[in-house]
């Protein structure tokens, strides 16, 4: 189980699957303090949020919010088209999720 909280980096969308199942997504950027002397340093998470709860995700996560994320992680790597080189990502696909106001 993998649980976050950052903030939103842009508004959650509503997306289809291939077999036209709606889901939601969204950006988490997640700071990690890195010390008195350095900067800090951020991560980025898709969250995918599939059923019921999706288009609550599309109503109520906005750019900037804070939200809490728990789910199971995903790892996907690819060749970028841009500059031809092995890429990583890692979306999440959240069992619960939280929005701070």
């Amino acid at each position: 189980m993998f649980m976050m909280v950052g903030r939103a980096t842009k508004d959650a969308e509503s997306l289809k699957s291939k077999t036209d199942k709606i889901f939601a997504k969204f950006t988490v950027a997640v700071n990690e303090y890195q010390g008195k002397d350095k900067e800090d340093k951020a991560y980025f998470y898709d969250v995918l949020v599939f059923g019921k709860s999706a288009p609550k995700v599309v109503e109520k996560i906005k750019k900037g919010d804070r939200v809490f994320v728990q789910g199971r992680p995903e790892v996907d790597a690819y060749i970028s088209k841009k500059d031809k080189e092995a890429k990583g990502s890692i979306s999440v696909i959240a069992s619960t999720w939280e929005v701070f106001k």
